[in-house]
């Protein structure tokens, strides 16, 4: 039996029209991240024009180089539409075993630590996967676990001297950009290389789009997400390497005050936090607009207490604009 015609004289609605409709405002959501960061980085240059002098934009790339490693390994589990709280925790620990295996392993010391914040990611992600315990809840007591680990190695600051050369020159510039945000944008270009060329990238998506259909057709989605969250601890492990060369010291709350403007740059940059959309190019647009933020904040005299309020903010109107709200339970 034919559908009955519309009642009102217009032509029914099909689903590819209602696509076309809707491509402009896709469009709108793709580019808002980028006007975000173009309008905040002219309204802080308006009020302190030397924040866009040469020298200003080079100490901005240096600062976003932690937060930039740390939100690239944080997309990769978020793209699964999952979490990981403990990369911040994972840094400093991994800041404070780099302090004392240095002067006695040298760079030896530095592969030892990455393979062991890569274990760590790894079996984070073998008990969310094969224990079926939410991401969130794992990656919270793994937090706790290893801030506590890191407190027990050591209670205090631990300067670098004999060795900082493994990783002092992460702070140095090459061709006038600083090292350190030259090693994360190739960490960022390499991964994102490896999820468009590899199927791992289609099977990341696919797990955040819709995770059960992904298990039905075949994908090993422990397998995926293990992996997933090695990468995250792999990450974790850099961005503490990073702060012992900027530091020349490790600490056990070294990184601790980073861990939402990681998460924040992941989603103020335009990825999903249910999963299954976004990328890592989007990812460096967040990272840049939250160092824009901090930097802006301390330049033009803000009280720094405000920072979080605007990571909040941003962040909300961010997964407003991004959720897919088709995976969200509505309460009444």
């Amino acid at each position: 039996m034919a559908p009955a015609a519309p009642t009102n004289g217009s032509s029914p609605i099909r689903p590819e029209d209602r696509n076309l409709r809707s491509r402009p405002g896709r469009a709108a959501r793709r580019l808002a991240p980028l006007a975000v960061l173009i309008a905040l980085l002219g309204a802080v240059g308006a009020i302190e024009p030397s924040i866009l002098s040469l020298y200003a934009l080079n100490v901005l790339a240096d600062e976003s180089s932690v937060i930039l490693i740390l939100a690239t390994g944080q997309t990769i589990v978020i793209l699964m539409g999952c979490i990981d709280l403990s990369m911040a925790a994972v840094a400093s620990l991994a800041s404070v075993l780099i302090a004392l295996a240095l002067p006695v392993m040298g760079p030896g010391g530095l592969v030892g630590v990455l393979a062991l914040t890569t274990i760590i990611g790894g079996v984070q992600g073998l008990i969310h996967a094969r224990a079926q315990i939410p991401s969130f809840i794992v990656t919270l007591a793994g937090l706790g676990v290893w801030s506590g680990l890191a407190l027990i190695i050591a209670q205090t600051t631990i300067p670098v001297a004999a060795g900082y050369s493994a990783v002092g020159w992460f702070e140095r510039n090459s061709i006038g950009v600083p090292n350190s945000f030259s090693i994360a944008l190739a960490g960022l270009v390499v991964l994102a290389g490896a999820l468009h060329r590899l199927p791992l990238g289609r099977y990341i998506y696919a797990i955040g789009m819709a995770e059960r259909v992904a298990l039905l057709s075949g994908i090993r989605v422990a397998r995926v997400k293990i992996l997933g969250f090695a990468l995250t601890g792999l990450f974790a492990g850099l961005a503490g390497m990073a702060m012992v060369a900027r530091n020349s010291s490790g600490s056990p709350t070294i990184a601790d005050s980073l861990l939402l403007p990681s998460i924040a740059a992941v989603v103020i940059g335009g990825t999903s936090i249910t999963g299954g959309v976004g990328g890592l190019g989007r990812t460096l647009i967040g990272a840049l607009t939250i160092t824009v933020l901090r930097v802006g904040f301390t330049t033009i005299g803000f009280d720094p207490a405000y920072e979080p309020i605007a990571y909040g903010v941003l962040g909300i109107g961010a997964m407003a604009l991004t959720v897919d709200r088709s995976k969200v339970q509505v309460v009444k």
